[in-house]
């Protein structure tokens, strides 16, 4: 996590986490019904995204939420391919596999990109790029500042990229939208790159120095050995400094993004239960963000 510093006042932060293809359709819901009720999202001074999240922070910064909630309902033709579902027992098991014992964050970040690198099945990266490259409102990274998390797959460094990094933003979402198992590596300065949703499904952390954050979370986040989860984060924003809120997708919710959430039959039954529930939380949010 960032040292703690005084957040600098006025000053707001938006994060969006990871929950595949349900996540952006349910975030997008959300967003929605809070720009429905005046909430002006992208006047924040940041906009960080993973996994999921980096796909629904470009909408943000386009200014497109509206447009990206009506394409779960009238989805366009796309290249992307469902994978395989993957029961979450076996995924979990395997992971405690690959990580235990590991010293460090980061060793388990590497452990886990070592293993991700023998993936080469599916679409190769530059098909997932090319998907991306379609889905996105642009693929230009837009003016105001916007960071999209990853994993550096050798040696487990965590990232954000930006405008700065002199990444392609349909690299760099394509990088933060890779989940290990499923899909193989993305390249980022010829270097394979991983799920950033894998450190923390949010990466709440990267918000620090920000005087108000508000979280968009697709569900709760357990302990991990790979990074700080969201409780710890979020703590760690406030003993800083901080006011946080979190919008943690309810049981409604999470029912709608079935038993695979990267399949796009999820998408018009999660968008629609992220709107309501983003109205339910909408006059809280507004008051807390004006």
């Amino acid at each position: 996590m960032s040292e703690l510093a005084t957040p600098a006042p006025g000053t707001r932060a938006l994060v969006l986490g990871g929950g595949g293809v349900a996540g952006i359709a349910w975030e997008v819901g959300v967003l929605s019904a809070l720009q429905n009720a005046g909430v002006d999202l992208d006047a924040a001074d940041l906009v960080v995204g993973s996994s999921a999240g980096s796909v629904v922070g470009a909408f943000v910064r386009a200014g497109q939420v509206q447009a990206a909630y009506d394409q779960q309902h009238a989805p366009l033709p796309t290249s992307y391919e469902e994978p395989a579902r993957i029961a979450s027992e076996d995924y979990q098991e395997r992971l405690v596999q690959i990580l235990t014992g590991a010293a460090s964050e980061q060793e388990a970040r590497a452990r886990l990109g070592a293993v991700a690198q023998q993936v080469v099945t599916g679409q190769t990266d530059e098909e997932r790029i090319a998907t991306f490259s379609h889905t996105l409102p642009t693929t230009e990274w837009p003016t105001k500042p916007f960071g999209v998390t990853a994993i550096d797959a050798v040696d487990g460094t965590f990232r954000v990229l930006t405008a700065e990094s002199g990444v392609p933003l349909s690299r760099a979402v394509a990088a933060s939208c890779s989940v290990p198992f499923v899909w193989s590596p993305v390249r980022v300065d010829g270097v394979p790159h991983i799920d950033g949703g894998m450190r923390s499904a949010t990466n709440a952390d990267v918000a620090a120095g920000y005087e108000r954050v508000l979280v968009i979370a697709c569900g709760p986040e357990g302990p991990s050995p790979l990074g700080p989860w969201l409780n710890v984060a979020v703590e760690g924003l406030r003993a800083g400094g901080s006011s946080v809120e979190v919008v943690v997708a309810d049981s409604a919710s999470q029912h709608a993004f079935g038993d695979n959430s990267l399949s796009l039959s999820t998408q018009a039954p999660a968008s629609t239960e992220g709107r309501r529930q983003g109205q339910t939380v909408a006059e809280a949010i507004a008051a807390f963000w004006a």
